[in-house]
């Protein structure tokens, strides 16, 4: 059987970790010329809101309990025994989930992205290895509007007033603590993910592990800066 690396990348709204996750995969299976990577991501996996009314307000898509654990849980198992799972897939205009899954095949090297899967206990014996994507809440507010406007038919001020009511507290109460549970904190000046997404600790532990090599000395348990 193949050896499965489960790897979390997790930082705040916006901070590049999807971004991150999904250039490494493409990196990897690129130059293998096969499918060696995949990426999971915690988006899929918010609960079905089909009981709120049309007027109630909506819960707080950043708190830990807008997700279904169990079932992220469940299937980040199954795929570290090696087995396939369907994931759900979240239409974030309606807030529901569609009728549409997604299987996921276990590769070598599984990326698990999401603002809030070092915030909880019970994923974290989960992981082969934790990274945090730091990045200053100015940058990331500004993407979330780009993001929100193009991809989710938002307005600003909508997005803007999400941002300061449900997201920035929540980060400070659920997200920054949790990067104390990282193996590596990759620390952006302006976000700028170009020579990390090439170079950087995420790309280096990913071929050391397909290509067996023992990891580097210095490679976990510091903090990456990009400049």
């Amino acid at each position: 059987m193949v050896d499965i690396h489960i790897i979390a990348i997790a930082g705040g709204s916006c901070s590049g970790k999807t971004r991150l996750a999904r250039y490494t995969c493409e990196a990897l299976n690129d130059s293998r010329g096969d499918e060696v990577c995949t990426v999971l991501r915690q988006d899929n996996y918010y609960l079905d809101l089909g009981g709120v009314q049309p007027g109630q307000p909506l819960p707080n898509f950043d708190h830990p309990k807008a997700f279904d654990w169990d079932l992220f849980l469940k299937h980040l198992r199954l795929l570290k025994s090696g087995q396939a799972v369907d994931i759900p897939t979240y239409d974030f205009t309606t807030h529901r989930r569609t009728d549409i899954t997604k299987r996921v095949v276990p590769k070598p090297i599984i990326l698990i992205e999401g603002i809030l899967i070092l915030s909880q206990d019970r994923l974290l014996p989960a992981f082969d290895y934790k990274f945090f994507v730091a990045c200053q809440q100015d940058t990331r507010i500004d993407r979330r509007i780009r993001r929100d406007v193009e991809e989710r038919g938002r307005t600003v001020s909508c997005i803007q007033d999400q941002f300061t009511r449900d997201v920035a507290p929540m980060h400070e109460k659920f997200v920054e603590p949790s990067k104390h549970n990282a193996d590596i904190i990759i620390t952006q000046d302006q976000c700028a993910l170009e020579t990390i997404m090439q170079d950087g600790p995420l790309v280096a532990l990913c071929k050391s592990l397909l290509d067996k090599n023992i990891l580097p000395k210095d490679l976990l348990g510091r903090e990456i800066l990009s400049h």
